[in-house]
């Protein structure tokens, strides 16, 4: 109850409406929002619908408003120093050996006790280093697929092992795929593709299921677990699409073993047509670009592009390769090991050296993850830098992609949908030459450095300006050419 006193003369009756007065003694004005008013010669008292609050000191100041900002570093800091403590503590009561007594003292609250091992305890730096910020404030990436803890994955594919949902052949590759031993879309969809094949051969139609309708369902469970572990790129689920759409229409009349033998040569129908043949194809028309005399400049390592110099050398023509390479994977050393065993006079360099290396390229060549409908390569991280750096040097670009990897999606900047790496990859290097770690952080700073934030993103957008030509199985095309093959072709591309 909020009650506020007027000295009023007793002598005089109260009788008139005071709704929407002024107090003028008690300076507090009368609102009528639902509330009642009971008035006495001596006291008027207001009583709220809502719970009452003790009325405020006039000689104390009004609270005043604490900052968000300030509240939310002040958390986190509490947070940091929270976990700092108990990682201190955990490390100090396995250092004290078997001995120590784990019972808490009599008058204090009973503890449960934990079995904690070493392993768990200790970890490894990765994933302490996994721990920092990774993108800085969420609010400005917020569609940035932010990489899993390895050991959330395990905990996972434990759980669903022991449940009989996943497959081996799926949980392999959800390993693979999650430790970047898959690289390449090519690869990862191929990969993918022969997983699911897997689980359709060992699959048992349930008693009173239908094989389409249960097998579909069975599959997207299997793919949910692959994307757990990474998402997706536009490749692999186009290949994953494909492969539903024929589990969709199989044939009812056939039985379970020709089902799954029709579904399989499907699978490898596609892997034959969009994938392989489809790379020989523009590796033909990629390499008649390339004559004598040229230097070649191509950035980390693509399949379709390593098919491409390879074809071009061995029909006879004399070039150089310019190999252009980037941390953390390096995957560049892949392709210069391929070009050097085939003989190919190859130069090697990191993106820092990009300004120096590329007036001396003749034709760039690139390849890319997808390629979207504006003509607009999404490729790996530097992609995007290297056809820039062409554009001002007047070298050409020609990227080579199949066009299982066309997307109907425009994608502006690289924000709009993308990935992020490990932030280990960037602040933990391991130098195989000295056995040494280079660590920016160390284990016990990883937790409290909460000012750091680490940026990679492993895919961005080229402006398709810098692009001068596309090369795919459907022949050599510019940029604008992307939405009407999607158009036209879609149904044999995707087969539906």
């Amino acid at each position: 109850m909020f009650r506020c006193t007027s000295h009023v003369d007793e002598s005089k009756s109260v009788k008139k409406d005071i709704v929407g007065t002024r107090l003028r003694r008690g300076r507090v004005p009368w609102e009528p929002g639902g509330q009642r008013r009971y008035i006495t010669s001596t006291t008027i008292s207001v009583m709220s619908e809502a719970a009452a609050a003790p009325p405020p000191r006039s000689t104390e100041a009004p609270p005043v408003k604490k900052d968000k900002k300030a509240a939310k570093e002040a958390k986190r800091e509490r947070r940091a120093a929270a976990k700092v403590d108990a990682t201190a503590q955990q490390a100090h009561s396995t250092t004290t050996g078997k001995g120590a007594s784990a019972r808490p003292p009599a008058s204090g609250p009973k503890v449960k006790d934990t079995a904690i091992s070493t392993k768990a305890v200790t970890g490894s730096l990765d994933e302490d280093l996994s721990t920092v910020g990774v993108l800085g404030d969420a609010s400005l990436f917020g569609n940035v697929t932010l990489p899993r803890n390895a050991r959330v994955n395990s905990a996972s594919w434990s759980s669903a092992l022991a449940r009989g949902a996943i497959h081996p052949a799926v949980l392999d590759l959800c390993h693979q795929i999650s430790t970047f031993a898959i690289r390449g879309a090519n690869k990862r969809a191929i990969s993918v593709l022969k997983a699911l094949a897997a689980v359709i051969q060992d699959y048992k139609t349930p008693p009173g299921a239908v094989l389409n309708r249960d097998l579909l369902t069975r599959v997207s469970q299997q793919v949910g677990f692959i994307v757990e572990s990474r998402p997706l790129n536009t490749a692999t689920g186009h290949a994953v699409r494909f492969l539903k759409y024929e589990i969709s229409v199989v044939d009812a009349g056939l039985s379970e073993d020709e089902a799954k033998e029709h579904l399989i040569g499907r699978i490898e129908h596609f892997i034959r047509d969009r994938i392989v043949y489809a790379g020989k194809v523009i590796q033909a028309n990629a390499a008649a670009k390339i004559h004598h005399g040229d230097v070649v400049l191509t950035y980390s390592h693509s399949s379709v592009i390593e098919g491409t110099l390879l074809h071009a050398h061995n029909h006879g023509v004399k070039f150089e390769v310019i190999v252009i390479d980037s941390r953390p994977l390096f995957e560049g050393r892949l392709m210069t090991e391929r070009l050097l065993e085939a003989g190919i006079p190859t130069t090697y360099g990191v993106l820092s050296s990009l300004s120096t290396l590329m007036p001396r390229a003749s034709l760039v060549l690139l390849g890319t993850s997808a390629l979207l409908s504006n003509g607009a390569p999404y490729a790996q991280s530097g992609t995007a830098m290297c056809a820039m750096m062409a554009h001002g040097f007047d070298v050409p670009v020609i990227i080579c992609c199949e066009t299982y990897k066309f997307s109907d999606r425009i994608q502006l900047d690289s924000f709009v949908v993308n990935e992020a790496g490990q932030s280990s990859e960037l602040l933990s290097q391991e130098d195989d030459n000295t056995e040494t770690d280079s660590v920016l952080l160390t284990r016990s700073e990883c937790s409290t450095q909460s000012r750091l934030k680490v940026v990679q993103l492993l895919h961005d957008v080229t402006p398709p300006r810098y692009v001068s030509a596309i090369a795919s199985e459907v022949g050599l095309s510019g940029t604008e050419s992307v939405g009407v093959i999607l158009r036209d072709y879609k149904s044999v591309l995707f087969g539906v």
